[in-house]
């Protein structure tokens, strides 16, 4: 399905400010706004976070819409509902509807990322959706999907990304973050990320849930998850503690967190009135743990074991580390499975970010490494690296990199793939790997066991 038009809106797609998609949004009569909603925010764990709410709260056996971004393959992934299988033709006709059902000049100043949240609702809605779970794109305030009127929000995370629209000041990007909130409802806080070492930082959340009249909920006070037990304690809910065991009990530790963030919006929601009736957390765990159903393609990529699907087979760990954070985080996964060896890796990182400082810490779990570049205007070289770096091969795409690379003695032995998201779903282009065919233990559990096994 072409989307070339569409996509053309991307150059430019970056327009703070929520006028257009407000006036087009009250224009469609605020489709899905009767449908309630979570918002889920953050610098990093976003996706896996909204991953795992509507994992959980598809086990309800109700219909749950997933508005996701960036999408690894298809355009179409971006909009997930449990129970139905979309595909980009299905999307590309409430494209045409929904551009239709505007005037040109009304669509004609909509960015990308506003059409995209528009048609979300607009999905969600002809679907028929019970609840849809809402990740933020860029920032919280001025995103589009800050229309929405969240029953709930969260924020995972709060780091340095995306510099040239929310600054370098961590708490300056905090308050963008936290602007996603809504008075006398949750704020689910994760607690994660390079704001945790700022000073003023508990005086600046203080002051917001003041301001705005939010109900602070923290990670490490209300909720938490060890190597063995997830914990859920809010005020006015009973307190649960659920067993690691299946396929959370292998998990890296920023997971663990971020489906303990999951699992405390999920026992929250569950028990508010009016709402439908939900499942108690408690019932539907042991279900969850199995991992037998369709993984959100959110969790794709998040130090995931993968065996290709080509005609010799490989094993490779994939991860969507974009930026500082997420490197980081990777970079602890890999300590966790092999603490005592380097793993080598194929690397692409898009030009506008923090290239140096990702390959940095990549570097101290990751050799040899090897670059590569994709069919992007984003794509990096050689030339914007700094000198330290500029000794890694380069190829000019995966597929070269794979074939020219791999002694025949290595070939059954695991290679990390990692970088961009648009870089790992060229990678699962390769392996003949559809992210939509995953289920959650294919993706948490992996396809294959680390040696040596973690003791």
């Amino acid at each position: 399905m072409d989307f070339e038009n569409l996509f053309a809106k991307r150059a430019n797609h970056i327009k703070p400010g929520l006028e257009r998609i407000r006036k087009s949004y009250d224009y469609l009569h605020k489709p899905a706004v009767q449908i309630p909603s979570v918002l889920v925010g953050g610098t990093n764990g976003k996706g896996s976070t909204s991953g795992f709410i509507w994992a959980l709260m598809s086990l309800s056996k109700k219909r749950i819409g997933l508005y996701s971004s960036p999408h690894l393959v298809e355009f179409s992934e971006r909009f997930q509902i449990s129970g139905l299988d979309l595909n980009d033709a299905h999307v590309d006709s409430v494209h045409e509807r929904l551009k239709a059902s505007l005037s040109d000049e009304l669509y004609g100043e909509l960015s990308f990322f506003e059409i995209a949240t528009l048609l979300a609702f607009r999905i969600f809605e002809e679907s028929q959706a019970d609840f849809q779970v809402l990740e933020v794109g860029l920032g919280g305030r001025w995103d589009a999907t800050n229309v929405s009127d969240p029953s709930a929000s969260i924020v995972v995370s709060v780091s340095r990304d995306h510099k040239e629209y929310l600054g370098d000041e961590l708490l300056s990007i905090l308050g963008e973050k936290l602007a996603i909130s809504r008075s006398g409802r949750p704020l689910f806080w994760g607690a994660q990320g390079e704001v945790m070492d700022e000073p003023g930082l508990a005086e600046r959340l203080a002051r917001h849930v003041d301001d705005t009249g939010c109900i602070l909920y923290t990670r490490g006070v209300h909720f938490q998850a060890d190597a063995t037990t997830l914990t859920v304690s809010l005020p006015n809910r009973e307190k649960i503690e659920l067993p690691l065991v299946g396929i959370t009990a292998d998990m890296p530790e920023y997971l663990r967190h971020n489906l303990s963030l999951a699992a405390a919006f999920y026992h929250w929601n569950a028990k508010q009135v009016g709402e439908p009736s939900w499942p108690p957390l408690t019932t539907i765990w042991p279900e969850f743990c199995k991992g037998h159903t369709r993984s959100p393609i959110t969790l794709a990529g998040r130090a995931q074991r993968i065996t290709s699907r080509t005609e010799s087979p490989r094993k490779f760990l994939i991860d969507v580390c974009h930026n500082p954070d997420g490197a980081r985080a990777f970079a602890a996964a890999i300590r966790e499975l092999y603490p005592q060896k380097m793993l080598p890796a194929y690397v692409s990182i898009l030009k506008d970010k923090d290239c140096d400082t990702i390959l940095d810490i990549l570097r101290s779990v990751l050799h040899p490494v090897i670059l590569f570049g994709i069919e992007n205007e984003r794509s990096w070289d050689l030339s914007s690296l700094a000198k330290r770096h500029r000794d890694l091969p380069f190829f000019a795409s995966l597929d070269e990199a794979w074939s020219k690379t791999v002694p025949p003695g290595q070939m059954s032995e695991p290679w990390a793939i990692c970088g961009s998201v648009a870089a790992v779903g060229s990678a699962l282009n390769q392996m003949k790997v559809s992210p939509k065919e995953l289920s959650l233990a294919s993706i948490i559990s992996g396809d294959w066991s680390p040696t040596p096994h973690k003791p």
